[in-house]
């Protein structure tokens, strides 16, 4: 189940990352599903002493990488995608307080 998990959380990052870095726009869609993906990480990993290598560096790598794109954009994009990343970040927070 974990490695289901991380192949989610994965897949849901990457949708969203990549949309970005590619210039192709905000996707609230693959926001939303990031979102989920690391809701349900929090859930499972909640009660254990550990957390997957794999999703750690995932969730860990989150900010970085979508602040580094909002500077591919200007004006409010950029600040929405800023937005958005302290979101996710608050959200990973959470997910694993």
């Amino acid at each position: 189940m974990t490695a289901d998990l991380v192949g989610l959380l994965e897949e849901a990052a990457t949708r969203f990352v990549i949309a970005l870095r590619m210039n192709e726009g905000f996707d609230k869609g693959a926001l939303q599903e990031l979102h989920e993906a690391i809701d349900r990480c929090g859930k499972a990993w909640r009660e254990s002493d550990q957390v997957p290598k794999r999703g750690a560096l995932i969730l860990a790598e989150l900010f970085p990488a979508i602040d580094a794109c909002a500077w591919l954009y200007e004006g409010e994009m950029r600040q929405r995608i800023v937005e958005a990343g302290v979101l996710v970040s608050e959200r990973v927070t959470v997910a694993l307080d």
